[in-house]
């Protein structure tokens, strides 16, 4: 029996062996995005985008870090725009999962709900995400787990910048009216733009709309006796569509700026804008056919999903999503761990990855990446402009 036992033991022993390797040798992903509900666009392609990579890399038969090869495992969940759920889902990832790297959100007010609870793991993950209130907290004392992927508005390399001076040269304008929703996101962009705006003797008037709202006639009637040259709505397409639409119906306005949303509320609109300038960060329509990366990631999509590719809304992959995977794990194996998420953030933040995007972090944990600048004229007209900041 005594013979009997220790096999059994060593038996025991082995299968934790083996167990514990195969836990080594996985490296897990987490995902909180919004992948239905009102918000969507900002969490759908992001959540589409990382299977692909993830799927990839490990048929390629994973990646190498020092003499172990890992695969990665993903657990993708839907906050559905929802700060609550996406707390509780946090906390599964960072206590059950023991997931060390988390892609999103994208929704500042998610953010700045879930952003208590991740303190506590400082030092301990990666919560790589696109929402606009991460500004705020990139390389401040105790938050070196956030890492923004997504260009800041403002500053020599904000696209923000850019789209404004890309404004000015383009059509002079001397009012700019802003119509945003009144929550964390819209707040964010008043900040932003009316001191920016300003800035370039640019006169402004900024109004609120609560989330939920259909008819904008009012607010829209009052923003046209400010005679403004252009409206700059945002910042979800959810809305963006009605406004669009009644303002160019009830000739309030005819002119739009967009630096949130996509092109989609103008091509639906393009017999009744006049002008229509949108920050995209990649037109694949046009980029496909001259990039062979592009190319190569629409080409991936359809085989991948078995359906056709969402140009619609592949734009926000430049956030959290395809290209970000492949850097991680660039980052990691700079690093020589899978483990040290500080050694692996100094790496992340040390080099320019060339993928869908050409993207880099600055020294504090914010991207900076390429981007497009689309311009609609009456009856569909599309001019691009290439920016490399």
């Amino acid at each position: 029996m005594h013979y009997i036992a220790r096999i059994a033991a060593t038996a025991a022993f082995c299968v934790a062996s083996v167990a514990s390797l195969r836990a080594q040798e996985v490296v897990k992903l987490g995902q909180i995005e919004a992948q239905t509900g009102p918000n969507t666009i900002y969490g759908w392609m992001g959540s589409q985008g990382v299977p692909i990579a993830v799927d990839e890399i490990n048929k390629a038969g994973g990646f190498k870090v020092g003499d172990k090869t890992y695969k990665l495992e993903l657990i993708s969940l839907d906050t559905r725009g929802d700060p609550k759920e996406a707390t509780i889902e946090l906390k599964r990832l960072l206590e059950q999962d023991k997931a060390r790297f988390v892609f999103g959100p994208f929704l500042s007010n998610v953010f700045v709900t879930v952003l208590p609870y991740a303190k506590q793991f400082d030092g301990k993950f990666l919560l790589l995400g696109g929402a606009t209130r991460m500004h705020d907290f990139v390389g401040q004392p105790g938050h070196d787990f956030v890492i923004r992927t997504w260009n800041w508005d403002a500053g020599p390399s904000g696209f923000g910048e850019r789209m404004v001076d890309y404004l000015i040269k383009t059509a002079s304008p001397k009012k700019v009216a802003m119509l945003f929703q009144n929550d964390q996101g819209g707040k964010v962009l008043g900040e932003i733009y009316e001191p920016l705006f300003k800035a370039k003797g640019i006169e402004t008037v900024t109004e609120y709309f609560e989330p939920g709202t259909k008819d904008f006639t009012p607010v829209l009637a009052k923003l046209a006796a400010f005679k403004a040259d252009y409206l700059f709505p945002g910042y979800s397409d959810a809305p963006l569509y009605d406004i669009v639409r009644q303002a160019t119906e009830g000739n309030f306005i005819r002119k739009f700026f967009l630096v949130r949303g996509s092109l989609g509320p103008g091509m639906k609109n393009k017999d009744g804008i006049e002008d229509y300038i949108v920050y995209v960060p990649k037109y694949f329509e046009d980029a496909e056919k001259i990039s062979p990366k592009v190319k190569g990631f629409v080409e991936a999509y359809k085989a991948f999903y078995k359906r056709e590719f969402p140009y619609d809304q592949a734009p926000l992959c430049s956030s959290s999503c395809y290209d970000h995977v492949y850097m991680l794990v660039a980052a990691m194996q700079r690093a020589g761990t899978v483990q040290d998420v500080g050694k692996i953030r100094t790496a992340l933040l040390s080099f320019t990855y060339s993928g869908v995007w050409t993207i880099k972090f600055d020294q504090r944990g914010e991207q900076i990446f390429n981007f497009d600048i689309v311009h609609l004229k009456k009856g569909g007209e599309l001019q691009i402009t290439r920016v490399e900041p």
